[in-house]
């Protein structure tokens, strides 16, 4: 898919909008963090990444389901949820719960000068943590997991 960069903001970094299609083909928009080079310009490899996760964004939602619920069993053992109807940290058997539970609602499509490979940081709000959550990647490879402020 093609995005149209013109619609971008400049800040500190460039700042747009994107549209994804949904398995029921609802679209949903996910906010787009760019960082342009010293020609104040986005470098190839950085559209090339962000186009890549769009058309395969579906992919990725499915990839992702089963570190997602692993980073959850983690942070529910850790924060101590022991009751199965323990509210903020319920007891989930299938992978695929972690789609009702998370929310992709941002990307930043990170320098991969400074990274060394193109990657991305994906950034979602979830049902147990009201900070959210991060999850880097590259290509199809989980790099890091965490709270948001943790894979930038």
């Amino acid at each position: 898919m093609k995005v149209d960069y013109s619609k971008f903001e400049r800040d500190e970094s460039l700042y747009g909008e994107v549209t994804v299609k949904d398995i029921d083909g609802s679209e949903k928009i996910i906010k787009v963090e760019l960082v342009e080079n010293e020609d104040e310009e986005i470098p190839e490899a950085e559209k090339e990444t962000l186009e890549f996760f769009i058309d395969n964004y579906l992919k990725y939602k499915q990839f992702l389901l089963k570190p997602i619920f692993e980073y959850y069993q983690k942070c529910r053992k850790a924060w101590g949820a022991a009751a199965p109807d323990d509210r903020k940290f319920p007891e989930v058997s299938e992978i695929n719960k972690m789609n009702d539970m998370v929310s992709l609602y941002a990307i930043a499509v990170l320098d991969e000068d400074h990274y060394g490979k193109r990657s991305i940081s994906l950034y979602f709000n979830c049902t147990w943590n009201e900070e959210g959550m991060g999850i880097m990647v590259s290509g199809f490879n989980v790099v890091k997991i965490g709270d948001s402020g943790e894979v930038y």
